[in-house]
């Protein structure tokens, strides 16, 4: 035996590199990322899926903006008059009826409820 082969006998693992182990929040980063791109990939392909409709009346068959106006304001006009329950049940009916493309209105009305909810929730009745 030659001094090199001495020195460093052959093993089974030379021909492997040292991967380096990255801490515990880059792998976590690394998963939500990879979470993250599927959640989008499959909401990409369903929206491609969804069918479109040439008329938005017949889209919005079951929304009618005028009558979720109606409700909010008897919902307002409930609140005001100090009758939260009856404010929620106007309210709630303004959301099921208003057109989902009204983003704006959609998040008031929420917020609205929500508001009115809790307090209905801290009310002495």
């Amino acid at each position: 035996m030659s001094a090199v082969e001495k020195k460093h006998p052959w093993n089974v693992f030379d021909g492997v590199k040292i991967v380096a182990v990255d801490p515990p929040e880059a792998l976590m980063a690394e998963i939500n990322s990879a979470i993250a791109s599927l959640e989008y990939a499959c909401a990409s392909l369903e929206y491609a899926r969804a069918p479109v409709f040439s008329n938005k009346s017949s889209a919005y068959s079951e929304f009618d903006a005028r009558m979720a106006d109606e409700a909010y304001k008897a919902g307002m006009a409930s609140m005001a008059a100090g009758n939260v329950d009856e404010a929620v049940v106007s309210l709630t009916v303004a959301l099921s009826k208003c057109p989902p493309h009204k983003t704006f209105a959609v998040v008031k009305l929420q917020s609205l409820i929500s508001v009115t909810s809790q307090q209905l929730k801290k009310s002495p009745n």
